[in-house]
């Protein structure tokens, strides 16, 4: 199966690495016009440098107010519309229940779930025009197994449930509003992980849970999230898809 995004416009938050450069990636060699979205110049700019499709670069930080006018303001400048939102950036502070900060919970449910929220809303007009497509990146950490991940849980559980509220509400408008629930994916977020328990004693330990017994990688992830966002995929709205090597079966 070929997907075919020629002609179309796509945002990617979280563009600068892992999994979301991995989607801009696709979408480009199908033929999209991508806007890639993060916080790195450097890193954008790096891989915009490598795409074919005339690429935006939107510098912008989403753990502030203002970053969601920004970030429409400079796409539809520049597209005129809008027919694919990918909404995959997120952050993660991996801390006890027992001993959690509540700036930490504001920072995780903020960006993780208010401003994907808000992205949804500042280009509904543009993906109505367009019977356009939402893809969420969730997490398999949803369903409460991630031990100290609660606020980061809760974010993705919640980005669970709004993705079915979208696609009801505005399956009459054209729009279809799906999920991705990467499970365990070998990118930078981990790192910190790696750096406080050792990196073979977390990879090892780790995927004793994965019936696939291996990580996933970026493009597994990307793989989906693109079918989900095509034409291929147009009778598919309200769906979160584990893409995890069959961890949450267990």
């Amino acid at each position: 199966m070929t997907l075919d995004f020629s002609g179309k416009h796509a945002v990617v938050t979280g563009a600068s690495r892992g999994i979301g450069e991995a989607i801009v990636r696709q979408l480009d060699a199908a033929g999209a016009r991508v806007a890639l979205v993060a916080r790195s110049a450097d890193r954008l700019e790096s891989i915009a440098a490598e795409l074919t499709n005339d690429p935006l670069v939107v510098v912008a930080d989403l753990s502030t107010h203002e970053s969601i006018d920004q970030i429409s303001t400079a796409v539809l400048e520049a597209f005129g519309g809008l027919d694919v939102l990918v909404n995959n950036a997120a952050v993660e502070r991996n801390q006890p229940a027992s001993k959690v900060t509540g700036e930490a919970i504001d920072e995780t449910l903020f960006v993780n779930l208010r401003q994907a929220f808000m992205l949804c809303s500042a280009f509904a007009k543009p993906l109505f025009s367009s019977n356009g497509s939402i893809v969420n990146i969730t997490s398999t950490a949803a369903t409460g197994a991630g031990g100290t991940q609660g606020a980061y849980a809760a974010s993705k559980g919640g980005l669970n449930t709004l993705t079915k509220n979208l696609a009801n509400e505005w399956a009459n408008k054209g729009v279809r509003v799906n999920g991705v629930a990467p499970g365990l994916v070998d990118t930078e977020m981990w790192e910190p992980t790696f750096d406080a328990l050792g990196e073979d004693a977390v990879r090892t330990s780790f995927v004793k849970r994965v019936p696939l017994a291996r990580w996933g990688t970026a493009d597994e992830i990307a793989n989906v999230a693109c079918f989900l966002a095509s034409e291929q995929a147009s009778y598919v709205t309200g769906q979160t898809i584990r893409v995890d090597g069959g961890m949450t079966n267990i």
